[in-house]
């Protein structure tokens, strides 16, 4: 299995780091070349405007529309994969707020509510929350509010897994794609 990780924007090295420790094969993706031959991509966090323009820019974004590859969005990257104002790629079936918890000064780190897996601390930096909810299936909540769903083999994630030392996320993740 060959994991890439959007190389454009946000915490990539934390994230190639985080599937090393689990000894899964991975790569940055920056084109349409790199992004050819992976089995899943992990899109990490950033500024999703900016994140948007350059996977434009970059030749990424009609790639990722039209392709079924399956994609772990963390902040940015689940913004992208859900439904908001901005336009996005509409990958899962749930509307996030992209500035639920504030500006950056308001970011934190919380103890998340996840079913058979109680010690999970989120890091949530300017971060988003998902509002409402379609066919995605919230699996992760912080104070009631929904900020971890699955759909198919998405999975969208409204704060920082990669930041933590903790690799459960993208372990039931790379589970979903087997």
């Amino acid at each position: 299995m060959l994991i890439g990780v959007l190389a454009l924007q946000g915490a990539v090295s934390e994230h190639c780091a985080a599937l090393d420790s689990l000894n899964i094969s991975n790569k940055e993706v920056r084109n349409t070349e790199d992004i050819r031959d992976i089995d899943g991509l992990i899109m990490p966090g950033g500024e999703s405007t900016t994140l948007r323009k350059l996977l434009v820019n970059a030749n990424l974004w009609d790639f990722i529309m039209k392709s079924d590859v399956p994609i772990m969005g963390t902040c940015a990257g689940a913004i992208l994969l859900g439904k908001s104002d901005d336009i996005t790629f509409e990958k899962m079936d749930y509307v996030i707020d992209r500035n639920f918890y504030g500006r950056q000064i308001d970011s934190f780190e919380e103890k998340l509510e996840i079913e058979d897996y109680p010690n999970f601390r989120g890091v949530f930096i300017r971060a988003p929350a998902i509002t409402k909810v379609g066919n995605s299936k919230p699996i992760a909540f912080c104070k009631g509010e929904i900020v971890a769903c699955t759909d198919r083999k998405n999975m969208a994630l409204t704060f920082h897994p990669e930041l933590t030392n903790d690799t459960y996320f993208h372990e039931l993740w790379l589970r979903g794609l087997q």
